[in-house]
């Protein structure tokens, strides 16, 4: 949720925390905006702390400014004309640095709290939690400020395993660790505790997305995806946990049909029925298998008629972690997907929360949406604003095989954002449950990063995770896109050009919020030319998080057909 947490942020009241533009300055022409102002070595709250004795330089980042003039003013006196200023800290007690900016486009402030302290003990920068592979060396730096001539002990529960500042966690028992480290400089000291979940170490892996989630339970399953008569489909394996590979040889039947370093293979099968695909990484020997059917051509299951505008059924909800995620203890997977059909049920209403990166519903229409040529055809709307944008993927399927449930082929509409070097498509991530309550929820990727989904204490339920997924991992499969986090004093997440949920559009062929069935693509970035679709799915783009706002997480409104 935006507006609540970004009045949050605005509560700190801090005249440091000034608005950023994107537009940059023109020697040639005044900017219509006005000059903005960072600073540089402050903490989160704009202050900066320095021992007596000591001196800080302040540095004010300047931008958007014609012809500035700089001022740097303590207790109503200049102290500085310059964009810096060192601070001598003779004397103990709190001091504010105003510094203001007048250009030819406008005029700006700011100010630093400078507290000027007699100790300064030592600061460290720890995460709460960690995740380490069983067997494999983790290196853990002792990061801290203030912490010059300092002392460092780790303790690995309760014993001492390192004096020095870096220590090499290694341990090969799967489960939980407690691991603290202290550091202590002539100012005192500082101690951090962490607690290190051990799992095994990843394998390589190969297998095909079909739009579903993916916990230990069924990942073993048989993978099923659906083509039309006279058409292809072009397939691609999700790799996990290969660094670099080889080569791939494609399989149908059992018959060799394709190999060499394509990744991908496009499968037009010579009639109706089932088919066994297959495809293997020729350098760790990782297999993946899917079977594709091969259904009647395409518009012989197509339905007409519909009596909604809005998708009227749920098919699947499985949010990743997330604030505003609440199914706690003795939820049930169920439950969550009744929450999503009243969703439906209220029609055009309200958006639903879908978590971090990889979180998602799938629902459908009462009736195939035409792909109506150069028009959009479904609206998809959500609350981003100027600023603050959370955006989601939009994937769409037809009900190929007619049975009426969503499970044939997706394909991903592709956006502003797709072919760019910084998209990952087949991101996968796995979302580890919390050993105990009120605790971040850490996740790794199939690229090797590892991050958290952060508990804060604006959202208070016990877990962020899901925890109608009984098992103790699940796996989110999607397209990622870079994220758009930044924070000057204020968080903020840009928007996408277009192409995307909950976010603006800055493209006026392809208005926020609309989307066109037209830019359906196979996995290859090849047009897939749908006639029509039945199905929707929505997941969160990136994997983005602030301080203040916690995880970036799409809101998207219900789906609705624009040429009902």
């Amino acid at each position: 949720m935006k507006k609540h947490v970004i009045r949050t942020a605005l509560g700190l009241s801090l005249s440091l925390f000034l608005f950023i533009s994107c537009e940059k300055e023109n020697p040639k022409e005044t900017p219509t905006t006005t000059p903005t102002i960072t600073f540089t070595g402050v903490d989160e709250t704009g202050e900066q702390k320095v021992k007596i004795g000591g001196t800080v330089t302040l540095n004010a980042i300047v931008e958007n400014a014609v012809n500035p003039i700089f001022t740097w003013k303590i207790g109503g006196k200049i102290v500085s004309t310059e964009r810096t200023f060192t601070f001598v800290a003779d004397k103990l007690g709190e001091y504010f640095a105003n510094f203001r900016v007048d250009a030819e486009n406008g005029s700006k402030e700011g100010q630093v709290k400078i507290s000027v302290l007699e100790k300064l003990p030592p600061s460290i920068k720890l995460g709460a939690t960690l995740l380490a592979y069983s067997g494999k060396d983790t290196e853990l730096t002792a990061e801290a400020d203030n912490a010059e001539n300092a002392t460092y002990v780790w303790r690995l529960d309760g014993q001492v395993v390192s004096e020095t500042a870096t220590y090499i966690f290694n341990q090969t028992t799967l489960g939980d660790y407690l691991l603290t480290l202290k550091v202590t400089t002539a100012d005192g000291q500082d101690l951090k505790t962490v607690a290190v979940t051990v799992l095994p170490e990843p394998l390589p892996e190969l297998f095909f997305d079909d739009g579903h989630y993916r916990t230990v339970t069924n990942a073993g399953d048989l993978r099923k995806m659906t083509v039309p008569e006279g058409k292809s489909l072009v397939l691609a394996p999700v790799i996990c946990n290969v660094s670099d590979t080889v080569g791939f040889e494609w399989k149908v039947d059992g018959t060799t049909k394709q190999t060499g370093e394509n990744l991908y293979y496009t499968f037009t099968p010579a009639a109706q029925g089932t088919y066994l695909v297959s495809v293997t990484e020729t350098g760790t020997g990782a297999t993946a298998k899917v079977e594709v059917t091969c259904t009647a051509s395409e518009g012989t299951n197509k339905r007409t008629g519909g009596a909604k505008a809005h998708a009227t059924k749920a098919y699947d909800y499985i949010p990743a972690p997330g604030q505003f995620v609440s199914y706690q203890a003795g939820s049930t997977k169920v439950g969550a997907l009744a929450d999503l059909q009243a969703w439906c049920d209220r029609g055009a209403q309200g958006y639903f929360h879908i978590g971090a990166y990889g979180g998602y519903f799938i629902v459908g229409f009462d009736h195939s949406v035409e792909n109506k040529p150069d028009a959009a055809d479904l609206q998809i709307n959500g609350n981003a604003f100027s600023g603050w944008c959370e955006p989601g993927i939009v994937w769409v399927s037809q009900d190929e095989n007619g049975n009426g449930l969503a499970d044939d082929t997706w394909y991903e509409l592709k956006g502003s954002e797709t072919g760019q070097p910084a998209t990952t498509q087949r991101l996968v991530i796995t979302y580890y449950k919390p050993r105990t309550a009120n605790s971040n929820v850490m996740w790794t990727d199939n690229i090797g990063r590892s991050e958290s989904v952060d508990w804060n204490g604006f959202h208070m339920q016990a877990s962020y995770f899901p925890m109608f997924i009984v098992e103790d991992y699940y796996m989110l499969t999607g397209t990622c896109l870079a994220s758009t986090f930044f924070t000057s004093g204020l968080e903020y997440s840009a928007c996408y050009s277009w192409g995307y949920a909950d976010n603006l559009s800055s493209n006026g062929s392809r208005p926020g919020g609309q989307f066109w069935i037209e830019d359906a693509i196979q996995v290859d970035g090849s047009p897939a030319n749908l006639q029509y679709i039945d199905f929707v799915k929505v997941h969160t783009a990136t994997t983005g998080k602030g301080a203040a706002v916690g995880e970036i997480s799409c809101e998207a409104y219900l789906p609705v057909d624009l040429n009902f």
